[in-house]
């Protein structure tokens, strides 16, 4: 049975130091792309799935939007701290890994929900409540990644061994499962799972979880967007 990994303390204390991180990552790393893989997995940590459907293009793989929500009404947001779901890809991360990972992931949703929300640490009116876990987290071959001539052989096998699954065997992978409760009432408003891993398996200077960490500032500026669309912003 999957089970929650709590990697966080209060997150709050981080936010700052770990930003600049996030800044510093997109300045030098930001070529890294990533996309939509095609296959997901419900790890169990919504509970309830029964409400989302099949994403349409640009959405997440599976999403839930409460049509009846008053989004207008809501101006702050409770970030929890993000957590790991165990999973057999999660459960041989490194402390280390797994404190990088939720903390990087943490940072970036603050970051740009900040830009259009007051955030809180504690349920009130018009407060949101967002809770998001990392469900997979796969960094890349670091030593393969890092070749800086184009070989033609290694060209092939970065197609070859990711063939059945959509995945490469030299870039990261990560998948995410989030939810935005009314933070009083518990009323569920939007639900998303989504999977995207790398796309670009040459690349000179990009680290392990280059590709995890595209995928996260992906999924915190889609957030964003898709709240500003709901509200009508």
């Amino acid at each position: 049975m999957s089970s929650a990994i709590d990697t966080n303390g209060p997150a709050s204390t981080r936010i700052a130091a770990i930003a600049t991180l996030v800044s510093l990552t997109l300045a030098i790393g930001g070529c890294a792309t990533t996309r939509q893989s095609r296959g997901y997995e419900r790890s169990g940590f919504l509970g309830d799935y029964s409400q989302l459907r099949e994403g349409e293009s640009g959405e997440a793989q599976l999403v839930y939007v409460d049509p009846a929500a008053d989004w207008k009404r809501y101006d702050a947001i409770q970030l929890d701290s993000v957590t790991i779901w165990r999973t057999e890809d999660t459960t041989d991360l490194s402390t280390e890994d797994r404190q990088r990972l939720t903390d990087y992931l943490f940072a970036a949703i603050h970051n740009e929900l900040s830009q259009d929300y007051r955030m809180v640490d504690r349920p009130g009116p018009g407060v949101m409540r967002l809770r998001v876990a990392i469900t997979d987290a796969r960094g890349a071959k670091v030593v393969l990644n890092t070749i800086t001539s184009v070989v033609p052989q290694l060209r092939l096998a970065t197609t070859l061994g990711g063939a059945a699954t959509g995945v490469s065997v030299f870039v990261g992978k990560a998948a995410i499962e989030g939810e935005i409760t009314d933070s009083l009432s518990g009323r569920r408003l939007m639900a998303a799972v989504d999977t995207r891993q790398g796309t670009k398996a040459l690349r000179d200077g990009v680290g392990k979880w280059s590709d995890v960490e595209a995928a996260f500032d992906y999924w915190s500026k889609r957030l964003r967007e898709r709240l500003a669309e709901v509200r009508g912003a």
